[in-house]
């Protein structure tokens, strides 16, 4: 199968489909983006398509295999024109686009939870005012 995401405005994924390999292959049995757009043009009138891998994440192919476009995305994703890849979209103005990975990265690396944390059933949550405020905290420890 191969599957291909529908882009609508800004580039933002409004849903993916799944159509047969035979559907993207030219007529000498190569498969080809473009022959799968005119393809989900034909059988559904939209024209603003992307083909997209189910086996890659964060930029690494399950299988081993070489990653396509950084992630398989789901409804709500970006299709990124400049790096080609799908990334979510960006959760504070603070991080950047690791665009390999296709994943938004703080400015300060997440602390590691000790073992007493973990058995509380804490974790860390980003707090975008804490880092405006001082360029140096940002992860605040949520006990619950």
């Amino acid at each position: 199968m191969a599957h291909f995401a529908k882009l609508g405005i800004d580039n933002v994924v409004t849903n993916v489909v799944a159509i047969d390999n035979i559907d993207i292959m030219t007529r000498n049995g190569i498969e080809s983006e473009e022959v799968g757009i005119a393809h989900l043009i034909k059988h559904h009138g939209h024209e603003n398509w992307k083909r997209c891998s189910y086996n890659t994440f964060r930029g690494t192919h399950i299988n081993g295999g070489t990653p396509f476009r950084a992630n398989y995305p789901g409804i709500g994703d970006i299709y990124n024109s400049e790096y080609d890849i799908f990334h979510p979209k960006k959760p504070y103005g603070s991080w950047t686009l690791n665009t390999s990975s296709g994943i938004w990265e703080a400015p300060i690396t997440q602390p590691t939870l000790t073992d007493e944390q973990v058995a509380a059933n804490s974790y860390y949550e980003w707090n975008e005012s804490a880092y405006q405020a001082d360029n140096t905290t940002g992860w605040e420890l949520i006990t619950i």
